[in-house]
């Protein structure tokens, strides 16, 4: 039997009215078109949603990673971005308490830590602002994979030095990697523990743990200090 193909439905959060041609199927000339875009489970995103979904987000109410200079020159360049889709995954990967929503903070906080805000830094290994590898890009797009409950489809190599895509690939990643650490763990892991994860030093035995952690906590202790 042939697989099935994952879906590509979308429920409207938000609406609003847009005027088109008067016609026959639509004489009042008033058509309802989505304002906040959510995926249900098991859908895709392209690159072309991904960058229409942040265009249309609703802003209001949203959390905004802080505004601290972090002595980077693009530091403060995609708080909107990182904001707009922290928000959108932790309502799509809702927590009861006392567990909390994943903080913008921690996003920015580890894509400078990975990139100092640049698009395209020189590794081998990894690529874009969030330096994502070639396997981790492999897995957001598996329908069998370990991220088969929410996917991106048609996203390339080079697309991940767009911070339109390579922030909502990072951020997704992120809840992704708190499921894993805390399978790791038997509990659920602290900010500094889901970023080891994220850079696949949780159960490092090396001293390349403190290392990796260094410019993250400079990073997160400036962005709590605004």
């Amino acid at each position: 039997m042939p697989k099935n193909k994952t879906n590509k439905k979308v429920t409207p959060v938000r609406t609003h009215p847009r005027h088109v041609a008067i016609s026959r199927k639509n004489p009042t000339g008033i058509t309802i078109v989505d304002w906040h875009l959510r995926r249900v489970p098991g859908s895709t995103l392209t690159a072309s949603e991904l960058k229409e979904i942040a265009k249309l987000y609703h802003r209001a109410g949203l959390i905004y990673p802080g505004s601290h200079d972090l002595k980077c020159r693009d530091g403060n360049k995609y708080n909107e971005l990182t904001a707009i889709w922290v928000d959108y995954f932790n309502k799509k990967y809702p927590v009861s308490p006392p567990l909390m929503p994943l903080d913008p903070d921690v996003v920015k906080a580890l894509i400078g830590s990975e990139s100092d805000f640049k698009t395209d830094p020189s590794n081998p290994k990894a690529i874009g602002i969030a330096q994502i590898t070639r396997d981790t890009l492999k897995y957001l797009q598996d329908p069998e994979g370990e991220a088969k409950d929410f996917l991106f489809k048609d996203i390339r190599q080079q697309d991940l030095k767009d911070p339109d895509i390579a922030i909502p690939l990072a951020t997704r990643w992120l809840f992704r990697k708190r499921e894993t650490a805390a399978s790791k763990l038997g509990r659920e892991p602290t900010d500094e523990e889901l970023i080891l994860e994220y850079k696949g030093l949780l159960k490092s035995k090396t001293d390349y743990q403190k290392s990796a952690l260094k410019k993250f906590r400079e990073n997160y202790e400036l962005l709590k200090n605004r």
